[in-house]
């Protein structure tokens, strides 16, 4: 993170005082020697037999394959970033063996995935990478019009467009950023079995004339573009889990359901829809911020022998602190230690992360009725990563050197404001209130394809159970 520039500010008197924020941050020890030589070599090569014939051969030096496991594991541990782990173990089967030496390290840190599947990673300074890499697709013809989506632990979610920008999406599937091992979902933007089409139209509950949200199963005819998908859990053999995404196509939102064995998505639109700001799958049920009003829309999932079908809708009016100077807001959903947690940016007279007036975070207590927010000043050691198709939280304090209490901003790609940057990019301290740059490191030519279009990138946030079982080579990765 460049603590020393930023932007000047250009609101009048900006309510909150822009510094670098100051978190609890654990001096980092001096790695040992094995742990510099092992990032400046992943080969596991034997030293070569000296040149010249009939000379006599000196001692043959140890490969990179014979150093001690312990020292292996210690250098596993001490490696924070997925991408490096990665590496490190396709370099050979003693380095890949050496991360079970002494037991599971902590999870990586964040990667930030493009949409062209180019990503940078999350520095324990709190710097980001350039964007240099890409995460290899499995086939070359998903590369073609492909972009990320959304993703959940090592999982990305990607679509592909078809051809011509009103046809909708064309593919759509998940994979693992990791083992390439894809999940492929029913095209968004097809005809589907009419003939076993089954529809449901329901009331909102609380409603107030809010209107009413339809769903269809097996609908004749729909297209749909996909800019956030959203995952109960990471697909497997013994995964029930539940996929919700948002399409956004010609002015048209419509949220769509999924889950394993369904062959065609479930298909609601409604005016809540229309007017979403941010949605989150939590123990089973859809929560849907809306961007006019701050209304929380609660989506009850059933099942039958159809899939999934939405069985209740329930409008929860929810009362925020007002903020003085502030003309609007705008909130996102993250889990936090298996708590909903609101974040909250109200923003002042002006576009940009200068004029915010403040950033609030609220517990949700989903237990009353309306719902209960409580502001709460800390993360107890962790940090939040907040992008426009994925956010979550992180354990921080795992890690010395990196900052905790902290909120990490790439938002506002969705609805950007008028003449304002695509994204804001800024830290944010629970601890003390202010502002800094972030990614800077991250030219906004990354946030855009070649016709210019935004490209909303997203958070991956591999687990610490992720196993690398690709031959990968160094190419693949760079």
């Amino acid at each position: 993170m460049d603590r020393g520039r930023g932007d000047p500010v250009r609101s009048r008197d900006p309510p909150l005082h822009v510094r670098a924020p100051r978190g609890r941050r654990r001096a980092p020890s001096r790695p040992p020697v094995a742990w510099v030589q092992a990032r400046r070599s992943t080969e596991c090569l034997p030293t070569p037999d000296p040149l010249g014939s009939g000379a006599e051969h000196e001692p043959q030096q140890g490969s990179w394959a014979d150093l001690p496991a312990d020292i292996l594991g210690l250098v596993v541990g001490r490696v924070p970033r997925a991408d490096d782990r990665a590496m490190l173990r396709c370099a050979c089967r003693a380095w890949r063996a050496a991360g079970r030496v002494h037991g599971r390290p902590p999870p990586p840190l964040p990667l930030l995935v493009f949409s062209d599947f180019a990503f940078s990673g999350f520095c324990a300074d709190g710097a980001m990478t350039g964007a240099r890499r890409r995460i290899p697709l499995p086939s070359r013809e998903m590369w073609v019009d492909v972009r990320c989506v959304g993703a959940v632990q090592e999982w990305l979610v990607g679509v592909q467009l078809k051809k011509g920008r009103y046809f909708g999406d064309d593919r759509c599937f998940l994979m693992n950023a990791f083992s390439q091992e894809v999940v492929h979902l029913p095209p968004p933007s097809v005809a589907t079995h009419f003939v076993d089409a089954y529809s449901r139209s329901l009331p909102i509950a609380n409603g107030s004339g809010a209107g009413a949200v339809h769903c269809t199963v097996n609908g004749a005819q729909y297209v749909m573009s996909f800019c956030k998908v959203v995952l109960s859990s990471p697909p497997g053999p013994d995964s029930n889990c539940i996929v919700a995404a948002i399409s956004v196509h010609r002015s048209s939102a419509k949220l769509a359901l999924w889950r394993p064995g369904m062959t065609s998505w479930c298909v609601c639109h409604g005016g809540c829809i229309s007017k979403f700001s941010d949605i989150a799958l939590y123990q089973g049920k859809v929560y849907m911020f809306s961007k006019v009003a701050t209304n929380l829309f609660v989506f009850d999932i059933s099942e039958d022998d159809s899939g999934l079908m939405v069985s209740r809708v329930e409008r929860c009016v929810t009362e925020l602190p007002e903020v003085m100077d502030s003309y609007g807001q705008r909130w996102n959903i993250v889990e936090w230690h298996g708590k909903l947690l609101l974040v909250v940016t109200y923003l002042g007279g002006a576009e940009g992360w200068h004029n915010i007036c403040k950033i609030g975070v609220f517990e949700v207590d989903l237990s009353t009725n309306p719902f209960r927010f409580t502001e709460i000043k800390s993360l107890d050691g962790d940090c939040i990563f907040i992008s426009p198709c994925s956010s979550n939280s992180f354990p921080a304090c795992q890690y010395d050197g990196v900052e905790d209490d902290l909120i990490y901003f790439i938002d506002g790609g969705l609805y950007p404001a008028k003449n304002a940057p695509p994204f804001n990019r800024f830290v944010y301290s629970m601890r003390d209130g202010t502002m800094a740059p972030f990614a800077a490191e991250i030219p906004e030519g990354n946030l855009r394809a070649l016709d210019s279009t935004l490209m909303s990138p997203t958070w991956l946030f591999p687990s610490e159970l992720v196993q690398v079982r690709f031959g990968c080579s160094q190419s693949e990765w760079i």
